[in-house]
């Protein structure tokens, strides 16, 4: 039998009175059988804790529940739970009412139980000789009340998850309900907001739909959604919250009562898009400002391809035009040294020498200046062969002998081991040799020494170092000596030694493009070594020797 709460009540209070009324000790008086049979768990036990009487329903509670059985002779006794609660009754509590969830029939229940003392001849002047009680299943009250908690717990789920703020006004829009949410974002306490007129907080922003600030919204009773609301937080920072309501209205009447709605809290967001905005406009300047630079260096670039254009093809034209003269003059000078017309007075003879010499020497200087340009307009022609290094070392070495001879230099280290072969174009090869041992001579004093060592750097490379005993060139100067018209020690308290700058650039740049390279190692006051990398050539032949790094012989076959 299903007993509704106010069926329970009355058994209570009935249970109450009996045991008041000191009838407890004829149970079968209080609860006839035939009722007992269609009543909740309810019980009546003496003093020992034996049940005198119990329903049927209260049997298989406590078998179920408490695991207790009948005894041998058909006695109930109370389990250990029941007897805590009868001892506490009998510390004078009048009556202890309990909540407990058990497990009956694999299915959760939820009971609530009543427990009083029953007593002989009155509740005032009675003996008391026992305990009484009852359990009411409230299954469905207390899932009802779990039902309703998880509802509220998803629905602050949502509110949390979904939205920033949920609120809801009366019908003069004071707040009647606001979420924690808000409270987070204005750092204000719950309890000072709710009663608070809405529009006491903050004001919409202006917008597209004509409404400024502070809109009717009573005498409207129409929805929004998505308006921006102004709000000072506790800091008095302006909080931009997208706000949306709905007008609520009674059930039964139909009046207004207010508007219910909720809102996020974008603040961080329009600050975002306002950064976002201002970058754009700053990049969008910037990239202006970059197409302009760019537009300006093309000019710039044009005219300076313009200028390289003419420079090279004036030195071009100029270089040809003056080596047509040149070559007169060193012609002229060359038969009248000869005496080919007759005899020349000494000094005129000595004339004619200078002359020679300060030809072949701008000769030089314009072969030098041909020579860049090619390189610079990338119209120099290279033609590599397979050839023996140490023809090169002696043709180059017969080129400055009589310089060095007249400067008083040593030269005899000035030699190469035969059966070398390199890959190299053969005349700038030899071309590169003669600038760096021209280079030596001219930086070495009298008494000095200008010598040449081979080495194999690796299987593929073989190294030519040219050095001496000069003047060295100082550590700050040794990667400019390599720039076009660049020689160390040229300044304004000094005059650079003859020569255009352009030897060392010119040797750097033709080693590089047949696969070599030239460096210097230097210190002042102790000479310089120029080394000249160049390939081995692959069709070396089997008897070619080459010093190696550790000061041993490698012999390369083919």
């Amino acid at each position: 039998m299903d007993y509704g709460l106010e069926s329970v009540v009355r058994l209570e209070s009935a249970l109450v009175a009996a045991t008041d009324r000191g009838i407890a000790g004829s149970p079968e008086v209080l609860f006839p059988r035939d009722l007992l049979n269609r009543m909740p768990p309810i019980y009546i036990a003496d003093a020992t804790g034996r049940f005198t009487l119990f329903s049927p329903e209260f049997e298989e509670f406590i078998s179920t529940v408490f695991n207790v059985k009948r005894d041998d002779d058909g006695n109930l006794f109370a389990p250990e739970e029941l007897l805590g609660i009868f001892r506490h009754l009998e510390k004078g509590v009048s009556e202890v009412k309990l909540r407990q969830t058990v497990q009956m029939g694999g299915e959760t229940k939820h009971f609530r139980s009543f427990h009083v003392r029953t007593s002989e001849g009155g509740a005032e002047n009675g003996t008391e000789t026992g305990y009484a009680g009852i359990y009411t299943d409230v299954t469905l009250e207390a899932e009802a009340v779990i039902g309703a908690a998880q509802t509220e717990a998803r629905f602050q789920d949502i509110i949390r998850s979904a939205s920033d703020w949920v609120w809801e006004t009366d019908v003069d829009l004071n707040l009647t309900y606001v979420s924690s949410r808000i409270s987070e974002t204005l750092e204000m306490p719950l309890g000072s907001l709710v009663g608070r007129n809405i529009f006491a907080l903050g004001v919409f922003e202006n917008s597209s739909d004509g409404l400024r600030g502070k809109p009717d919204l009573v005498k409207q009773r129409s929805a929004f959604r998505g308006r921006i609301f102004l709000i000072a937080d506790n800091h008095n920072r302006v909080r931009r919250i997208s706000l949306s309501g709905v007008p609520i209205y009674q059930e039964g009447t139909g009046d207004f009562i207010g508007y219910r709605g909720t809102g996020s809290d974008v603040t961080n967001e329009h600050d975002a898009i306002q950064s976002a905005r201002r970058s754009q406009r700053e990049l969008e300047t910037s990239l202006q400002e970059l197409r302009d630079r760019n537009i300006q260096l093309d000019f710039a670039l044009d005219e300076a391809r313009l200028a390289v254009t003419a420079k090279t093809e004036f030195l071009g034209k100029m270089s040809h035009e003056l080596r047509t003269p040149l070559n007169a003059i060193i012609g002229f000078s060359e038969i009248s040294e000869r005496k080919m017309f007759g005899d020349l007075d000494e000094h005129y003879l000595s004339y004619f020498q200078d002359i020679k010499g300060a030809a072949y020497h701008l000769l030089h200087i314009i072969n030098d200046i041909l020579d860049a340009v090619h390189l610079e307009s990338r119209s120099l022609q290279l033609y590599p062969l397979a050839i023996e290094l140490d023809e090169l070392v002696t043709q180059a070495r017969s080129y400055v002998a009589v310089r060095a001879e007249d400067a008083g230099l040593d030269i005899s280290a000035l030699t190469c081991p035969a059966g070398i072969i390199i890959e190299a174009d053969p005349d700038r090869t030899r071309q590169i040799l003669v600038n760096l041992l021209n280079n030596a001579v001219k930086f070495t004093e009298t008494g000095g020494s200008v010598g040449l060592s081979v080495l194999a750097s690796s299987d593929t490379h073989v190294d030519i170092t040219v050095w001496d005993t000069g003047v060295g060139i100082p550590e700050d100067q040794q990667d400019r000596i390599f720039e076009s018209f660049h020689q160390a020690g040229a300044g304004i308290m000094s005059s650079p030694r003859d020569g255009t700058g352009l030897g060392l650039t010119i040797s750097r740049q033709l080693a590089r493009m047949m696969g070599g390279d030239v460096t210097v190692e230097s210190k002042p006051g102790q000479g310089s070594r120029f080394t000249l990398r160049l390939l081995k050539s692959s069709e070396a032949l089997e008897s070619d020797t080459v010093p190696q790094a550790d000061g041993s012989a490698k012999t390369s076959k083919t």
